[in-house]
């Protein structure tokens, strides 16, 4: 009855009756696998080629057996191999997350915003008064306490103060000062309703 063989580079079927000394070629060493090179550790042999690998003549020789080699079983790594090795399982155990479609990003700000203005409109504010009872405006230019039972007109600028080089002006009317005190006296050009504030 044919046993195949289990050493490495004879791998052939055998009969135990012809089993002898001489029968069984073979590499007792680790076959080497590292970056591109291919060999074996027994005979110091490397080759770049596949084929070239496996037309490799072995080195020793001796019986045919069919137990399985607890050493030279396994192929040896450099540490190149083994550092791409180590490479590869952190890619795998930290892989980036898929990029998102913009529209996805778009409907996820969307909502929210939409969950923020609703906790907003949650939240009651108060107008803000100060302790002889009053409210403050808070339109620019205005800033003045006033009483909300009288019906008092609000004269301030709807625009921007703006600070360029040395110039100073609003946005809603450009009269430029360079003075800090000049530029607090430009007139105001709206009048309308006060706005309270709110806290």
């Amino acid at each position: 009855m044919e046993t195949k063989c289990k050493r490495n580079g004879c791998k052939k079927a055998y009969n135990e009756n012809e089993n002898n000394d001489q029968a069984c070629r073979h590499h007792p060493g680790k076959p080497i696998f590292s970056d591109l090179k291919k060999g074996w550790t027994c005979c110091n042999k490397i080759v770049y080629d596949w084929d070239e690998f496996m037309k490799i003549e072995p080195c020793a020789v001796g019986r045919h057996t069919n137990v399985e080699a607890t050493e030279g079983s396994e192929f040896y790594q450099s540490k190149t191999v083994e550092n791409a090795q180590k490479g590869i399982d952190n890619f795998a155990n930290n892989a980036p997350q898929p990029v998102r479609k913009i529209d996805d990003y778009n409907k996820e700000e969307a909502e929210k915003k939409k969950l923020l203005e609703q906790q907003q409109a949650q939240v009651q504010k108060q107008i803000f008064v100060t302790p002889a009872g009053k409210h403050k405006c808070t339109n620019k230019g205005c800033l003045k306490e006033y009483d909300p039972k009288e019906n008092t007109e609000c004269f301030y600028h709807p625009g921007e103060p703006c600070f360029h080089d040395l110039k100073k002006f609003w946005t809603c009317c450009k009269v430029e000062k360079y003075d800090w005190d000049e530029f607090m006296k430009i007139p105001t050009c709206a009048k309308g309703s006060h706005t309270p504030k709110v806290v």
